[in-house]
């Protein structure tokens, strides 16, 4: 398996404690390759990556795209490297024809080869369809029967992006907006991608709000067209394949102290495992309205709360991001 992660030197630890978890859940795969998009993850952290393919007998390799990214790219949250996605052709091997992206903020907990082995020959990429409303569509030029994909786990057929001169396409699309894409790198690559993709199933990228809100009130928060049935959220969640640990506005991300995501401890299992397992964990930083945000929300009955918020996130927020 070929697999790309992005990462800048503040998530190398989480880099670090996500590929733990792949090489060990991928024990009786013969050969996994590991290429990270390196924006600036200094010397240190970078022994301390080597140490852990060491460890497991993989290869890893690093790619520097720092002289790659604009300054000008607009990103919501997380950093700049995602953006070296649109570049892979440009980045991995000629000879390599597939590979699997994945979000340094996830854990990898059963064997990825069924995910790697899905037909996309005539696909540009799969990935799983994320939760969002037909407003948020619309802003890149999507409409409800559109996939949307969290592009957190993308798997990516190489040999067309190379045939079809993808990079060209992203930049023209970029450029139709002034670089300030909604939902950065993610909007550009489904205002791209969408029409030419497969969806997999919801267990192989199971984001924050999957645990934060029951199937009804995911439905009622996000507002989507076209989603998942309950029984197969419910399987996800149940047994997932990658656990996404999605930034989320009701809870905290595992490496923030006071975290009480369902799999915060298996994600403090891998970290022991790890070259930071001294390193404490980050302080909230939230700012005092967020904060403020969050306690008036769980103050009010549930259903005023999701409805509320629905509407901020599925018709407010969308609005907002037109002008």
């Amino acid at each position: 398996m070929n697999i790309v992660y992005a990462s800048d030197n503040n998530f190398a630890e989480i880099l670090g404690i996500s590929m733990i978890s792949l090489f060990e859940s991928n024990r009786d795969c013969s050969e996994i390759v590991v290429y990270i998009l390196d924006d600036g993850i200094n010397e240190d952290n970078k022994a301390k990556l080597l140490s852990i393919a060491d460890k497991y007998k993989r290869k890893i390799f690093f790619l520097d795209v720092h002289h790659m990214l604009d300054s000008n790219m607009k990103q919501e949250r997380g950093s700049l490297s995602t953006f070296s996605r649109m570049y892979l052709t440009k980045l991995i091997p000629k000879e390599v024809d597939k590979i699997l992206y994945l979000d340094c903020d996830m854990l990898i907990l059963c064997s990825l080869e069924a995910l790697y082995n899905t037909d996309i020959d005539t696909y540009y990429c799969a990935g799983v369809n994320d939760c969002l409303s037909d407003a948020h569509l619309k802003l890149v030029g999507l409409n409800s029967t559109s996939c949307y994909f969290n592009a957190g786990v993308l798997l990516i057929n190489l040999r067309l992006w190379n045939q079809d001169n993808l990079i060209d396409s992203f930049e023209k699309f970029s450029e139709r907006y002034h670089g300030n894409v909604p939902y950065a790198d993610q909007g550009i690559i489904n205002g791209v991608l969408s029409e030419k993709s497969k969806r997999v199933a919801l267990k192989y990228n199971c984001y924050t709000a999957l645990y934060d809100f029951t199937y009804k009130d995911l439905m009622t928060f996000r507002k989507p067209t076209k989603y998942y049935s309950e029984e197969e959220v419910s399987e996800a969640k149940t047994d997932p394949a990658i656990v996404h640990f999605t930034t989320s506005f009701l809870s905290l991300r595992p490496w923030i102290e006071g975290c009480k995501h369902p799999y915060v401890g298996e994600w403090l299992k891998y970290k022991a495992m790890s070259p930071w397992e001294n390193v404490p964990l980050r302080k909230d930083n939230r700012s005092g309205k967020k904060k403020f945000a969050v306690k008036v929300y769980k103050a009010l009955p549930n259903g005023l709360a999701v409805g509320i918020a629905g509407i901020l996130h599925a018709w407010v927020v969308p609005m907002l991001k037109r002008k």
